[in-house]
Parts: C-alpha cells; sequence; structure tokens
C-alpha cells in the first residue's frame, strides 16, 4: 500500500509545472537600454563560436559562449523591428522634446507636456502615442526573451527612463525626476 504513496507523489511531482524567473542586476539592465535606446550603429558581427573552459579536475571542456554569459539578451526579430522603427522617427521625436511638447516619465513613457501649435499637434499625438507603444513592447520582450522576474519590470522601466533621460534625451526637454517633479534638462 505504500508503494501507491510514493507513486501518488512521484506523479504529482511530476506533473508540476516550474517557472523559473531570472532576477537582473541594475548595470545588466542599464547595458541593455544602452543597446536598445541608441541609436542604430553598425556593429560587427560577434562569431558564435565556442568559449573554452577548465573542470574542477584539470579535464578541458568546450561550451557555447552563451551559456557563460549573464548578460541579458537585447537582440531578437521583435526587438530588432522594434529599433528600427523608433529610429525612423527619432530625430522628430527629439526635435519635439527639444521645444518642449513632449517629456520624458520616470516610468519610460512620453507625455504632451506643453501644448503645440495647431499644426502639430495631431504629428505629436500620433508620434507620442506609437513611440509610447513600442517602447510598452520593447520591455515586454526583453522580459519575455530574458525570462526576468515579473516583478522587476517598475525597475526596468525606471532604469531605461533614466538611461533615457541622461544619455538621449536633448536640452531644454522637460524630464520628470524620480520624485515626480518636472524640470527642463
Amino acid at each position: 500500500m505504500k508503494w501507491w504513496l510514493v507513486l501518488g507523489v512521484v506523479s504529482l511531482a511530476a506533473c508540476a509545472i516550474v517557472n523559473v524567473y531570472v532576477t537582473f542586476p541594475e548595470e545588466k539592465i542599464k547595458q541593455a537600454a544602452d543597446d536598445l535606446l541608441g541609436p542604430a550603429l553598425p556593429t560587427p558581427q560577434k562569431p558564435k563560436g565556442q568559449s573554452f573552459f577548465k573542470l574542477q579536475f584539470g579535464q578541458t571542456a568546450w561550451a557555447q559562449e552563451a551559456a557563460l554569459s549573464s548578460t541579458l539578451k537585447t537582440s531578437s526579430p521583435i526587438l530588432d523591428q522594434i529599433k528600427k522603427r523608433r529610429d525612423s522617427w527619432r530625430e522628430k521625436i527629439d526635435e519635439f522634446k527639444a521645444k518642449g511638447y513632449l517629456g520624458e516619465t520616470n516610468s519610460f513613457s512620453l507625455v504632451v507636456k506643453e501644448t503645440p501649435p495647431a499644426s502639430l499637434a495631431a504629428e505629436v499625438a500620433e508620434l507620442r502615442e506609437k513611440e509610447n507603444r513600442e517602447r510598452n513592447l520593447m520591455i515586454e520582450e526583453l522580459m519575455k526573451i530574458n525570462n526576468a522576474n515579473p516583478h522587476q519590470e517598475k525597475t526596468f522601466r525606471s532604469i531605461f527612463a533614466e538611461v533615457m533621460i541622461k544619455k538621449y534625451t536633448p536640452e531644454g526637454a522637460w524630464v520628470q525626476q524620480p520624485d515626480g517633479t518636472w524640470i527642463r534638462k
């Protein structure tokens, strides 16, 4: 009769679904933000090879380089498409930010800060909407392909906002501080 109990426990354990999420340190998220938010640059392709390492007892082993890397993945077909779309309107967004029409929030989104002239209002609103949609998709995809802990989304957003404001937002633009106040950069 005990074997039934053991068989039942083993069967339940075999059916259990386990989700393992990865928690990334801030430095890795900042590097990912820099990779994804910066302007498109021609990057030399790193050969996909194998890395050599020694095992504990002096044995030699080969392993795929990706398995040894602890960096966030910042490339996927979806992320590449997002980056390409964002690059197509980057200059216009920067122009609208510099003029004060758009502001960068501390949660990685754009808001209309100052009312643009009527002739530009529709374009500003449309670009803000498209940019925010792409940013949301970017964060979703980045967390998905890295199996990131869902509780880290707020951290991802605040770090991406910080990198965006520091490195990729023009002078004179409205930026939201961590405490929620707005200033001109």
